[in-house]
């Protein structure tokens, strides 16, 4: 019963308005009672002293007991209390209850005696005999400072006690009804805490269970609205991770299977078939070229391994991008010779430092500039140039190859992704050049992208690398 978040929050809830209700009636109860008790002393204090007032008189002389009875009955009537006079050995002269007074008894009373020795007395307490609360009060009777008798008034304290015990009554009852309707109010905000939070649990055991495309619906704005949203991005970024990286581990296989197939089938027509040397050194020629291009794709999906990695500041240097760039492109002049093309490059001269992995950044430069060597043809160029932004260094390596249509430009960043795949895989091509160029740039929190190119084909690559704060313009 007590293992679901709503009985426990409804509950708590309850016994939180209980205890209130219990503490508030408590106190409330305690000081109207004080209150009632303190107004009815005091009312009574003074009737007491009013008709000592007029009792010295009559104490001085042998007490008239029938004219002393006789007044205490009519202060009697108007203060609603039986009233009693005593003299002072504690003897009644004056009872205002006729049938059944005390007249020419002792008052052998503890309030009487503190009365009789100038003192005042007084007690609240439950009389057996009448079945209800009494306030006695006892105060001495004086002349000229002598202490002649005491003046006893007894109140019934019924009014008081009924009065608190309809209040007590209404606490209760106003106590039942707060718990019912707390109870019913408590249920509803239980359920609207608890409803997200149990659509929030089924969707992680869905989750956990293999299914991404799970989603949670809430649309509140508080607390929860912000946990199932965010629960939602990270559904939605696990589904697409998880899509890439089955995506990835297809791409990853097929590109091995191909070099690995071609080698299997070379091998066994060298083994089973007998050839001349010619022959044979063609074969070992494609065999080696294959081995060359899984070994390429292995170190690139390899570095794309290392870069899902982010680098830290410690393998980070501030160093100038320029000289790294120009000493790719001189390094890259070659094979740009070999394919005839025409390969230039312009660097603004004393351009700023970046905080950069410097490496890294050298692998971009050549994958940029390989990835254009590889598809311009002999006659055309390639060329590079670096500039300084006001926030960031801009690298741009412009070609006239084959061109990318804008509905593939975004997507060639993708690891494994080919505008043609066929033609692509007869250049040598792996599909994660660009793919460890976008991480890398990434990592250094920059950006890269393809533009228009200039003339009628070829296509633009722009790099931007943030500067340094100490560089900025």
């Amino acid at each position: 019963m007590f293992n679901n978040i709503r009985t426990k929050l409804t509950v708590s809830y309850l016994v939180l308005i209980l205890a209130v209700m219990v503490l508030t009636s408590f106190f409330l109860l305690d000081n109207l009672e004080q209150y009632y008790l303190d107004y009815q002393s005091r009312a009574q204090m003074a009737a007491a002293n009013m008709v000592a007032e007029f009792t010295a008189g009559y104490l001085r002389a042998t007490p008239d007991v029938v004219a002393i009875s006789n007044m205490a009955e009519s202060f009697a009537r108007e203060i609603s209390s039986r009233v009693i006079i005593t003299d002072h050995r504690q003897r009644v002269v004056g009872d205002s209850l006729r049938v059944g007074g005390l007249v020419g008894s002792v008052l052998d009373r503890p309030e009487v005696e503190l009365a009789l020795a100038d003192g005042v007395g007084f007690s609240v307490q439950y009389s057996e005999q009448s079945k209800q609360h009494v306030m006695q009060v006892a105060i001495p009777v004086k002349s000229d400072g002598t202490v002649l008798g005491a003046v006893f008034i007894s109140s019934s304290l019924s009014l008081v006690y009924r009065v608190l015990g309809d209040i007590r009554l209404f606490l209760q009852t106003a106590t039942i009804l707060s718990l019912f309707f707390a109870g019913l109010l408590g249920i509803v905000f239980a359920h609207r805490i608890t409803g997200p939070i149990k659509s929030l649990t089924r969707a992680t055991e869905l989750m956990a269970r293999g299914d991404l495309t799970v989603r949670v619906n809430i649309h509140s704005k508080d607390e929860m609205g912000r946990l199932g949203d965010q629960f939602n991005n990270m559904a939605g970024r696990v589904q697409a991770m998880t899509r890439q990286l089955r995506e990835f581990v297809a791409n990853a296989s097929h590109e091995l299977r191909t070099p690995l197939t071609s080698m299997n089938i070379m091998v066994k027509t060298l083994r089973d078939y007998p050839m001349d040397a010619p022959e044979r050194e063609e074969f070992l020629k494609d065999i080696d070229n294959e081995l060359e291009r899984m070994t390429h794709l292995v170190e690139n999906l390899l570095d794309l391994s290392r870069l899902d990695r982010l680098a830290t500041e410690d393998t980070m240097q501030m160093v100038s991008v320029g000289s790294i760039v120009e000493s790719t492109l001189e390094m890259m002049k070659k094979k740009a010779q070999q394919k005839d093309i025409d390969l230039s490059y312009s660097i603004t001269k004393q351009t700023a430092k970046a905080l950069i992995v410097p490496h890294q950044i050298k692998q971009v430069v050549f994958n940029l500039v390989d990835n254009a060597l590889k598809y311009t043809q002999p006659g055309g160029s390639v060329s590079v140039t670096l500039r300084q932004g006001l926030r960031d260094l801009i690298l741009t390596v412009a070609d006239t190859g084959i061109g990318i249509p804008p509905q593939h430009r975004e997507k060639v960043f993708e690891r494994f992704y080919r505008v043609d795949k066929a033609r692509s895989r007869e250049q040598g091509g792996s599909g994660l050049g660009l793919a460890i160029v976008r991480e890398i740039i990434n990592h250094h929190g920059g950006r890269v992208w393809v533009e228009d190119s200039m003339g009628s084909q070829g296509a633009v690559f722009v790099v931007t690398l943030p500067l340094a704060g100490d560089e900025l313009i």
